[in-house]
């Protein structure tokens, strides 16, 4: 029994990896993709909505890079910058049309992720 333990206690620290929630990711593109879609009700509550998009979208973005999803990963920092900018706009009918360009981007990693998972 006591071999048992000195074998746990012998694995190397590379082989151990951080924590990974593929449905926090999952949740928080989805999130985002709702946000996206809900109607811009002015230019401050739309710069609030950008920033609340862009830090949903970045949460999806770095569970999936711990989950080893490198694919997902890799689709999501573009609507991370859109959705950043897009809280930047001095016009709520300018942050609508960024909230749509966004939504397509972040809707090819939903795409990617229904279609072929964690790649």
């Amino acid at each position: 029994m006591w071999w048992l333990i000195a074998l746990v206690l012998a694995t190397p620290a590379a082989a151990q990896r951080p924590f990974c929630d593929y449905g926090e990711g999952v949740n928080a593109l989805r999130a985002a993709q709702q946000a996206l879609a809900a109607p811009v009700t002015g230019l401050v509550a739309g710069r609030e909505a950008a920033l609340a998009i862009a830090a949903g979208l970045e949460t999806a973005r770095a569970a999936f890079a711990r989950c080893g999803c490198p694919r997902l990963a890799g689709m999501l920092p573009e609507p991370v910058r859109m959705a950043e900018g897009a809280a930047s706009h001095n016009a709520a009918s300018a942050i609508r049309a960024s909230f749509d360009q966004t939504a397509v981007h972040a809707g090819l990693a939903r795409e990617a992720l229904e279609r072929d998972g964690c790649r």
